[in-house]
């Protein structure tokens, strides 16, 4: 699922993370990695298992739950900007997780080809 170009797009952007993020929430790991659909910069498409290895380090040996963003009264901590070259956007998005916003961060990137532009996962840590 790619997000079409539009005056919106950068709110569409964060939305699309929390689709994301909330999938994950749910426990649908492969629908959430679905969504991230070209691999990064590296040439790393991020597995359900990477993920998950990511997060038992963060929380050091124990897997903390991913919680749906919109069951926080806080308001998501992302931050987006575009490239400079003009070839698309990154978002960082502050992982709800344990019913509380965190420092780990999932590192996205959009880049635009025709139309619409495509997600990857660049990277999930602390920033």
């Amino acid at each position: 699922m790619s997000v079409p170009h539009s005056p919106n797009v950068e709110s569409a952007l964060i939305h699309y993370v929390e689709s994301w993020v909330r999938l994950l929430a749910r426990g649908d790991w492969d629908g959430a990695m679905a969504l991230v659909e070209v691999p990064n910069f590296y040439g790393v498409r991020w597995t359900p298992a990477d993920v998950r290895r990511i997060l038992l380090d963060y929380g050091m040996g124990i897997e903390p739950a991913v919680t749906d963003p919109h069951a926080l009264s806080e308001l998501p901590r992302a931050s987006l900007g575009a490239f400079d070259d003009g070839t698309g956007y990154w978002v960082d998005f502050d992982m709800p997780l344990e019913g509380a916003w965190s420092d780990l961060t999932a590192q996205f990137e959009f880049r635009r080809a025709g139309d619409h532009y495509f997600a990857t996962l660049h990277d999930l840590h602390v920033l």
